[in-house]
């Protein structure tokens, strides 16, 4: 390029830290790759609220366009760094969360079940409410992700297209939160996570349900459901367009070794890179006809070793920074011998969570006993307990559901 041309862009493009950004300026360039964030276009004006935060949330510094940006260029040259709370600071504990949670998951999940029987039967449907259920359940994850990310723990096998694609769009609403994206992209984010499975309803159900090994034709039949569930939500013009491209790649890897199109990672956009990762973290930890359920240590562990090969490296990450250790809901073993529940996980003690014992050392039923395993220590100030290891749902015959219904206005002490 010719030197003057050089001198032209800097002078025209300026560097500032996400920081500093305000409505008003031309995004023209960011830290990382554009397919790897949600928006649509490479340079952009910084109009929308819910586009700053994502900005902020997801990129350390970026270029602005200065002719192109509404501020003036004496104002450009002094600008202050805006404070950063944090994005979405917990409002209400799980306990009290769970109320709202399951009355929106409950919602949401019926309205995904008769979709998908429509789909099944070939009757027409409508994907007018799903926005609005998604919405609630968007509500529900800002305040506390903790009571929809317990819900999502609680399964059926009989049930489990349906309820996978009603938890992927938790899951995925979820890291959105994390990465501190705008409520606009977390309920998109929702929206292609409750979708992206639909076209299963169009295959054999006998070879979808076949307890053992499929054979290679078998296979490219279950393949298939990424063009039909395509296909099907085309029909709807409102639906956006992020939405169809991840029912139709969420099986494709960075590596190019996914199907339909063995597209690689330069082709794949950020809702696809994030519903890839949830949705293998779901039907991970779900029992299904071929496949016993694994922990959601063992899931993490799957997914991280995975990072960069089929999976977004970045977004790995924050979403174990999601999901945690110990999640709320899961299974543990403690020290002593004795299995609980996982109530809630302290920020400044995620080693330490609070806990409902059920089982004890023998892994006998016993009456339950609520222990923060953070505030009971010895006298040097180690803890009394710890977590030994995470168990697989459903262990030493503990019933989660039943856990749940009967422990909704759970206490410590």
């Amino acid at each position: 390029m010719p030197r003057h041309k050089e001198t032209v862009k800097s002078l025209q493009v300026m560097k500032i830290q996400t920081d500093q950004v305000r409505l008003g300026m031309y995004i023209s360039e960011l830290d990382l790759p554009w397919l790897e964030t949600p928006f649509l276009f490479q340079g952009f004006m910084l109009e929308d609220p819910d586009d700053l935060m994502t900005l902020r949330g997801l990129c350390r510094y970026v270029f602005i366009d200065v002719m192109k940006t509404r501020i003036p260029v004496t104002e450009l040259e002094q600008l202050p760094v805006a404070s950063k709370p944090i994005a979405y600071p917990v409002s209400s504990d799980v306990q009290a969360e769970i109320h709202s949670a399951s009355r929106h998951y409950g919602k949401a999940f019926r309205h995904v079940r008769v979709l998908l029987e429509r789909i099944r039967t070939g009757e027409e449907n409508s994907l007018d409410e799903v926005p609005e259920l998604v919405r609630g359940c968007v509500e529900s994850i800002i305040r506390n992700p903790s009571a929809l990310l317990w819900l999502t723990r609680i399964k059926h096998r009989d049930q489990y297209t349906a309820e996978h694609c009603m938890n992927v769009g938790v899951l995925a609403m979820a890291l959105g939160r994390q990465l501190g994206i705008g409520r606009k992209h977390i309920e998109l984010l929702g929206l292609c996570g409750m979708l992206h499975d639909v076209g299963k309803m169009r295959l054999d159900q006998d070879i979808l349900n076949k307890p053992g090994r499929l054979t290679a034709e078998e296979f490219d039949h279950v393949k298939l459901h990424v063009d039909f569930g395509h296909e099907e939500l085309s029909q709807d013009p409102d639906l956006p367009e992020e939405v169809l491209k991840v029912v139709l790649q969420h099986h494709e890897r960075l590596d190019g070794n996914g199907y339909p199109k063995g597209i690689p990672a330069q082709g794949l956009d950020f809702y696809t890179r994030a519903i890839t990762i949830v949705d293998a973290y779901d039907a991970i930890t779900s029992r299904r006809c071929y496949s016993s359920a694994r922990s959601s240590a063992d899931a993490l562990k799957i997914l991280y070793e995975g990072r960069g090969a089929q999976f977004d490296e970045k977004l790995v990450i924050k979403f174990i920074e999601c999901i945690g250790l110990y999640p709320p809901g899961a299974l543990v073993e403690l020290s002593s011998g004795e299995v609980g529940v996982v109530l809630a996980v302290d920020p400044q003690h995620r080693l330490l969570p609070k806990v409902a014992i059920v089982r004890d050392a023998q892994k006998q039923p016993i009456q339950q006993q609520i222990v923060d395993l953070a505030a009971n220590r010895s006298e040097d100030g180690a803890p009394d307990l710890r977590v030994r290891q995470v168990l697989v749902d459903g262990s030493h015959g503990i019933d989660l559901e039943a856990f749940t219904q009967a422990n909704i206005n759970l206490s410590g002490r």
